[in-house]
């Protein structure tokens, strides 16, 4: 599927669906011109409800003239919160294609986030439906305790403070967000933002700000993640869910 295509397929399936943030065309931004990649990218937030449809396009970085007849590689629907007609709008792109396993699964562990996939082509198509939150057992108090103290550790490394909040976000609760958000006074984590975005925890994006403006010119990787998790957060802002807690 080419590229003009599937941004067709996507403006006729989510047609009167509001746009919860601006979209991250990559080729009409000059600031990701250099990020080290062999592909680009397209984001795009649609918003009904207490629901969420987080679009992911990727193609060959040819040359920005020729995108349009580029053909798609990845076209992925992520499904958050809760909203029929956001599910049944993105079924619509998921039933262009012909049902296909889905290359790349068995890279994904058991995270619970139940994944359909079709083919169109060259155009791997994938939904994915995100859990919902839910109780969930509370991490023995020793555990809790000892990885929140390696998050408000200033001398933690990187890969000790993103083994902490994987370990740590098995608990989805009020005290888990809590202390991600204090992780994130004593210091950058992208894991962290990462899921507090996911969670829709409107308290993160203060931190997110703070850290984009703090990305250096030369980093257009970091800029790219954190525009979208920004853009993310934004857009679940634009939902019913907005000023409920994300737990």
């Amino acid at each position: 599927m080419r590229l003009s295509h599937a941004q067709a397929l996507l403006d006729t399936s989510f047609l009167g669906m509001k746009e919860g943030a601006a979209r991250m065309y990559e080729p009409e931004d000059l600031r990701f011109d250099k990020r080290l990649s062999a592909v680009w990218l397209e984001y795009r937030w649609y918003v009904h409800e207490r629901g969420l449809a987080e679009v992911f396009v990727k193609w060959k970085r040819v040359e920005k003239e020729a995108c349009a007849q580029e053909e798609v590689s990845v076209l992925r629907i992520h499904l958050l919160g809760h909203s029929a007609m956001l599910t049944e709008r993105a079924q619509r792109v998921l039933e262009v294609g012909l049902p296909s396993p889905g290359r790349l699964l068995d890279l994904f562990g058991s995270d619970g986030v139940k994944r359909e996939c079709s083919a169109a082509g060259a155009t791997g198509i994938t939904l994915e439906h995100w859990p919902h939150p839910a109780p969930q057992p509370l991490l023995p108090e020793e555990t809790f305790q000892a990885l929140s103290a390696v998050l408000v550790d200033p001398g933690a490394s990187f890969e000790e403070r993103h083994e902490a909040v994987d370990r740590l976000c098995r608990e989805r609760s009020p005290r888990v967000v809590h202390t991600l958000l204090a992780a994130l006074e004593v210091g950058p984590s992208l894991s962290a933002l990462r899921r507090l975005s996911e969670w829709g925890e409107p308290g993160a994006l203060p931190h997110l700000e703070r850290a984009l403006a703090a990305v250096a010119p030369d980093n257009p990787a970091d800029l790219w993640a954190l525009t979208a998790l920004q853009r993310r957060l934004q857009a679940w802002k634009a939902t019913t869910l907005a000023g409920e807690p994300a737990m």
